[in-house]
């Protein structure tokens, strides 16, 4: 069910200009019968004719108050609802994203047993990471935690001059960030998305959090490193 239901959300955004073209449409055509019906009844004069006229006006007056309504919460569901659904993983790596980042190469490191790891480690240094206490933090998933399925992003983003936020990710060999969703409200230790890791193979992952300024420009991002396992 909650898949079905998110389908549906899915398609109301991602085909929101067809749907607002036509809901634009429909209004235009029952204003046209509104005021029509509106002109014919207070031309009536018999009491039949004018009641058959007082049905129209009130059947285009329903109609187009629908309409106006639909529009309004296909525009409150694109505003609101918009930001936090992001594209399934193998749509959004097809798609270009003009608030992608530029793509870096963490720097190979020993462990402490001196072994080698397959792939890199994160490191603050090579990704400049700022997370901060109440002012831009990821507090789940935690860092170095095992997510699966749809995870809930909750976190801060309260930084001075803030304009807006998006949250990325990439695999932790060769970084390559893949923007999942943005926002532009404020957050305290709340939701700011979700993301979908179903269709994502099994293994580490680099979570960042981007803020960017009322200029748009990005500022240190907040990064995470969890591990994808398979959804039971």
């Amino acid at each position: 069910m909650d898949a079905f239901l998110d389908s549906i959300l899915r398609g109301l955004i991602t085909y929101r200009i067809g749907i607002f073209i036509l809901l634009g449409l429909g209004i235009l055509i029952y204003l046209r019968k509104f005021l029509n019906s509106l002109t014919e009844w207070k031309k009536s004069v018999f009491g039949l004719e004018r009641n058959l006229a007082q049905r129209k006006v009130v059947s285009a007056s329903t109609g187009l108050a629908l309409l106006i309504l639909l529009l309004i919460g296909e525009f409150l569901l694109v505003i609101i609802l918009g930001p936090q659904i992001p594209l399934p993983a193998n749509e959004a790596e097809r798609n270009f994203d003009p608030f992608a980042t530029q793509t870096a190469t963490l720097i190979e490191q020993g462990d402490e047993d001196g072994i080698t790891p397959s792939a890199p480690t994160v490191g603050t240094e090579s990704l400049s990471s700022n997370c901060i206490e109440g002012i831009l933090e990821i507090t789940s998933p935690e860092d170095g935690g095992t997510v699966s399925g749809t995870v809930e992003i909750i976190g801060s983003v309260n930084v001075e001059d803030f304009g807006s936020y998006k949250y990325e990710y990439s695999s932790a060999g060769a970084v390559n960030w893949v923007t999942i969703a943005a926002g532009n409200q404020l957050r305290l230790d709340e939701n700011l998305g979700f993301w979908y890791t179903s269709e994502l193979p099994p293994g580490a992952y680099l979570l960042q959090l981007v803020p960017l300024n009322n200029a748009g420009e990005e500022l240190q991002p907040c990064i995470i490193r969890v591990d994808v396992i398979p959804e039971e």
